[in-house]
């Protein structure tokens, strides 16, 4: 069933989500239910500034819990915006608030610079080495949709390398002084082959420098996703600073950042404000050809969940001419599941410090996508786990067992966490640990 909810159970929920329609609060956005901080970080994230936004932000502010505020800034990520908007808009903030959100501001503009640097940097040897990269997210989202480095915060830089080539990038990377932290260790070259043939990055950190780093050559967890789609897909070239960036062409960005997005739930309001931010310079007829482009390649559910959370929390509607295909119970449901995950009881809450953490988001993964390839790739996720594989390894005949290994080896990673849980402070320790 394309159009209908997978189940029963969501079915119900999504009934239960719509029944009482939330009409816009005074701010002009449909967020009346949510709790006083969070209205104020959604009219905050609006983009391109304006009088409206100012208006929007102005009637949020009254009343608001300075403190809430600045915990749901840092929980959503979206400090640079926050002070933009509040300052814009002429906000008096207690000076204690002000201060720490001006900190946050300055941290994030700073962050975003380095990030920029290191990432036109890594672009330039990658190319030496005749490695075409995609820089994706990151500095080039953050140019094209605020045209500036200093507002989007960053959290790493995100490379995606063509597959053949993802050995010689692994490599570069450890000459440049970076660690793999996941998988972590030494990793042999059959170990590589493993997590190049059966995962979608390797993530690094240089201890130094600080920079976190996924080095990508599948852009999504499940191959049957974006199949196709990669270091060689379409690009287009974003001038950062004193050079030059590519990443995806427009459609396959947009597709791309609407999958990312649902594949995490939206748990974090600052993916949505950066897509968000991009499409206000798009013209309703393109953001229409992006989704369609999406349909094409069985992720427009993915897409429409973005459109309909950029109406709710934003007040940007779609556009007319996809009205009607985005008026379904599936969307409403998985607008009614990003929501739990971004807010939740109070906006402030991590997803994995809450009631069954990331399994809430698990349901949801089973409509990114279409088909058996799909279906299959999603069950393949649950059933197989690098980190067991890389620590017990089986002739590749044998990795069906995997599948039947999972429960007792994860019975095992719980007993052993917890044994060094309860270890007295100092047994076996060493100044690495």
């Amino acid at each position: 069933m394309r159009r209908g909810v997978p189940s029963r159970r969501a079915s119900l929920y999504a009934q239960a989500v719509t029944a009482s329609p939330t009409p816009p609060d005074d701010t002009g956005l449909d967020v009346g239910r949510f709790p006083p901080a969070f209205r104020l970080a959604c009219a905050c994230s609006r983009w391109p500034a304006s009088p409206e936004r100012d208006a929007a932000v102005h009637a949020a502010a009254a009343g608001v819990d300075w403190a809430s505020f600045l915990r749901v800034v840092a929980r959503q990520r979206i400090p640079g915006l926050a002070y933009a908007a509040l300052l814009a808009a002429g906000v008096e903030l207690p000076a204690a608030a002000r201060e720490q959100l001006a900190t946050a501001a300055r941290t994030t503009s700073a962050r975003g610079l380095a990030l920029a640097a290191e990432s036109l940097r890594l672009a330039r040897l990658m190319e030496a080495e005749g490695i075409e990269p995609r820089l994706i997210k990151g500095a080039a989202v953050a140019q094209l949709a605020y045209g500036s480095q200093a507002i989007k915060q960053g959290r790493d830089i995100d490379l995606l390398a063509p597959p053949a080539d993802a050995e010689r990038a692994f490599q570069v990377l450890r000459r440049e002084g970076y660690v793999n932290v996941h998988p972590a260790g030494e990793l042999t070259a059959a170990q590589r082959r493993l997590v190049f043939r059966l995962h979608k990055d390797i993530e690094f950190l240089h201890p130094v420098r600080g920079f976190s780093l996924e080095l990508h050559w599948r852009l999504i967890d499940n191959p049957a996703l974006l199949a196709g789609f990669g270091a060689g897909s379409a690009a287009q070239e974003v001038a950062v600073l004193n050079g030059r960036l590519k990443t995806l062409a427009d459609p396959e960005l947009f597709v791309y950042l609407c999958v990312h997005g649902a594949t995490h739930a939206w748990f974090r309001l600052k993916w949505l404000a950066d897509l968000n931010a991009w499409l206000a310079g798009k013209s309703d007829d393109e953001i229409a050809g992006f989704h369609r482009f999406a349909r094409s390649l069985g992720v427009d559910a993915c897409t429409g969940q973005a459109l309909l959370l950029r109406q709710r929390l934003f007040g940007a509607a779609p556009p007319a001419a996809l009205a009607g295909e985005l008026r379904t119970a599936k969307l409403r449901w998985l607008v009614a599941v990003a929501l739990d995950a971004m807010v939740g009881r109070d906006a402030e809450t991590e997803i994995y410090q809450r009631p069954f953490g990331l399994f809430r988001l698990l349901p949801a993964q089973f409509v990114r996508g279409r088909g058996a390839a799909f279906f299959f790739g999603q069950c393949k996720l649950l059933l197989e786990n690098l980190d067991d594989m890389l620590m017990y390894p089986l002739p590749r005949a044998l990795h069906f067992l995997y599948p039947l290994l999972r429960l007792p080896l994860w019975l095992v990673r719980i007993v052993r966490r917890r044994a060094q849980m309860n270890r007295p402070q100092g047994a076996g320790a060493s100044i690495s640990s």
